[in-house]
């Protein structure tokens, strides 16, 4: 009996040690997150300390001056080596990043770093909000973008924005990860090195992502069955003058059943992303099934035949997790999706994380 209570004590006794060493990493931890001006981040990483090499590293914001964010989803990010550019994605309308993970991983073994960024993308739909309205559309996604021009369709603070979250995001992944080359993507002044960033979301998403490289100079801009900013003769009038990205290094994709088609279209002919599509200068979007364009072809929006799901369903399949597999387990648009990538950086992810 004696040995047992002994055993029980020793017991306890262990366990208060291990919970004071969590208590004491998380204060530290804190306290280090205070010292940069942020509420800490909540970490879940299988990498531990060693930070978002080779696989993903999900985290949380938790508040940005102050102002807790919302929504406040995972944010997923990896890197393989330190010296890749940037992929920037963002979700559709209520979708979050770990609904994409098979794309992410994708840019990460083309060599990029990676970061999934969850922003607010509640309500309804851009297009369901401006419709018709063609000055709307600016409104909502500058708002979204950097926290300006709130409006009755868009109130995001400045702290809770895109821009906000981003430099938010790589503080800390600068902080667990120091030598993973993070911190270039935010220059001392604040300023976010843009030129290495490749922009790219779903949906709503994607149409921010068209906004962004409009507004920014950015490395690329890739749009998944988006912008959706057209409705019959009307579209976003951002898009009727010259963005700061050229449209040489932007490139569209959707289905061809995709319910939001015609809308999605009417976008791709306003940004100009329909022109020749082929070496031999077809015009209109390149059509495939899920094949990459031939070597020496260069389209900017193309119209993929999955033949998967209904109309509805068509929005997601070109770059949702439910995009449909093949007999290996692998994506069918694996070979559009790397093809897209190394638009941008045909980088050899096999040199492995530095």
């Amino acid at each position: 009996m004696r040995h047992r209570i002994l055993l029980l004590v020793a017991a306890i006794v262990l366990v208060a040690i291990g919970g004071g060493a969590v208590i004491a990493a998380n204060l530290t931890a804190e306290r280090r997150e205070e010292q940069h001006g942020r509420a800490p981040a909540t970490a879940q990483a299988r990498g531990g300390e060693r930070g978002p090499a080779d696989e993903f590293h999900r985290f949380r914001l938790g508040a940005i001056d102050g102002e807790r964010l919302e929504p406040n989803r995972d944010d997923f990010a990896a890197r393989t080596a330190s010296d890749g550019p940037l992929l920037l994605f963002l979700p559709a309308t209520r979708a979050k990043p770990a609904q994409y993970q098979r794309f992410l991983t994708t840019a990460l073994g083309d060599g990029y770093h990676v970061l999934g960024l969850d922003y607010w993308n509640l309500g309804k739909t851009l297009s369901g909000t401006c419709e018709a309205d063609a000055q709307c559309y600016g409104e909502v996604q500058r708002n979204r973008f950097d926290g300006t021009r709130p409006s009755e369709f868009s109130d995001v603070s400045p702290a809770g924005s895109i821009v906000s979250r981003f430099r938010d995001a790589i503080a800390h992944l600068d902080d667990v990860d120091p030598k993973g080359g993070w911190g270039r993507f935010v220059a001392p002044d604040e300023d976010i090195a843009w030129q290495d960033i490749v922009v790219a979301g779903h949906s709503q998403g994607g149409g921010e992502a068209a906004y962004i490289a409009h507004v920014r100079p950015v490395l690329g801009a890739l749009m998944f069955s988006s912008p959706v900013e057209s409705l019959g003769p009307v579209h976003a009038a951002w898009m009727d003058h010259p963005g700061a990205t050229p449209v040489s290094r932007m490139y569209a994709i959707d289905d061809v059943r995709d319910v939001f088609g015609p809308r999605i279209r009417g976008s791709w002919e306003v940004l100009g992303l329909d022109g020749p599509a082929t070496a031999g200068g077809r015009d209109g979007p390149w059509r495939t099934d899920t094949a990459a364009p031939p070597t020496g072809w260069d389209p900017h929006a193309i119209l993929t035949d999955i033949r998967v799901g209904t109309p509805d369903e068509s929005h997601s399949r070109t770059i949702k997790d439910t995009t449909p597999l093949d007999a290996d387990g692998q994506p069918r648009m694996l070979g559009l999706w790397q093809w897209l990538l190394r638009r941008f950086a045909p980088v050899d992810a096999s040199s492995g994380a530095s």
